[in-house]
């Protein structure tokens, strides 16, 4: 029965226009998130040519060079990428560290004979590329949440002139309106600004095994949303976020370098060097600032490989299933690995 004062046709009518003004404010809100994400590099991309940044620590900084070494050396699970993983009267899983990178170096063959078998595939996230833009409107709204800087954490807030020109160009070298830029958190201005434009490209190493999985017929798993990854690193507190945008800045200047140190440390799986090196305080000799703030690191690697860990542990328990993250999460005595251990599995390297 049609509302009072409504015929049943008039009652069509305004429910379709409902329907139309929502679906208009839902498309709205997703355009506004992806708004805030850099848009995809045309054409191809130059390689890099950056040149090993440790040579150059050892020689400018050898006591620096030396704490890293020393480190390293004593970081739980500070060797290898593919590590087998086990709970008791189950078949083994594999957990293979992933660089977020488009050098064919980060892309090891090591792990292809264990994702080959997985019966399960899970990843940080299955939030990339084209699935942005097919996000349902309520975590699109949630991820513009997310991005979105509050009332004083704005670039402009924290910077000088000087620092926020240089921002801005280099967020339109990434593909980002200036508009993107002065809108976005700090956190997130660092994680989508930290590579130079030749590795920037979507084909790296979590992209290709979540590929695989699906030729396979297995739906990848992804144990985090983006905007989860952007509310794990805030609030930050001003003296913190304003350190993350010096430091990004001067990164930028040896982004190949650190690029092709990275790539180095990876491809002899020293996890553990790799993640000395993200947490030197100047990772670029004599540039003092130039290293990222520890607060913003254990937000970013700690924080999120806790969460990682409780949410794969099902999933590893049942056995066959292949977790593929970001290297840095792997090592360390709050790393994933250390953090399965005290979950009652048995963990050995596997390359």
């Amino acid at each position: 029965m049609a509302a009072r004062g409504f015929s049943a046709p008039a009652a069509r009518r305004a429910c379709a226009t409902s329907g139309e003004r929502r679906r208009k404010f839902l498309t709205a809100i997703l355009a506004a998130a992806l708004a805030l994400l850099p848009c995809a590099p045309a054409g191809a991309l130059a390689a890099c040519a950056g040149r090993d940044l440790l040579p150059l620590i050892a020689e400018r900084a050898p006591a620096a060079f030396a704490a890293l070494e020393a480190e390293a050396a004593h970081t739980p699970f500070g060797h290898g990428a593919l590590f087998r993983v086990a709970y008791p009267g189950a078949p083994p899983s594999f957990v293979f560290g992933t660089l977020h990178l488009s050098d064919p170096r980060a892309a090891p063959a090591s792990a292809a004979a264990a994702l080959a078998r997985s019966r399960a595939v899970l990843v940080e996230t299955v939030e990339d590329g084209a699935r942005l833009r097919r996000l349902p409107p309520a975590r699109a709204l949630a991820l513009r949440a997310a991005l979105r800087a509050g009332s004083g954490e704005r670039a402009r807030d924290l910077l000088d002139a000087d620092a926020l020109r240089r921002l801005a160009a280099l967020g339109r070298e990434a593909g980002f309106a200036q508009q993107a830029v002065a809108d976005m958190k700090p956190a997130a201005l660092a994680l989508v600004l930290d590579l130079p434009s030749c590795a920037r490209a979507v084909d790296y190493a979590d992209a290709w095994i979540a590929a695989a999985a699906r030729a396979r017929g297995l739906t990848p798993v992804g144990l985090e949303t983006l905007a989860e990854q952007i509310e794990a690193l805030g609030p930050l507190d001003a003296r913190t976020a304003t350190a993350l945008l010096e430091a990004t800045l001067k990164q930028a200047s040896a982004g190949e370098d650190i690029v092709e140190t990275s790539l180095i440390l990876y491809a002899r799986g020293d996890l553990g060097a790799l993640l000395a090196f993200m947490r030197m305080g100047e990772p670029l000799p004599g540039v003092a600032g130039s290293g990222t703030p520890p607060e913003f690191l254990d937000l970013l690697i700690d924080r999120r490989s806790a969460r990682m860990a409780e949410r794969a542990a099902p999933y590893l328990k049942a056995g066959g299933a292949f977790l593929a993250v970001g290297a840095a999460h792997l090592p360390g005595e709050k790393g994933l690995l250390r953090d399965l251990e005290r979950r009652g599995f048995s963990v050995e390297r596997a390359d």
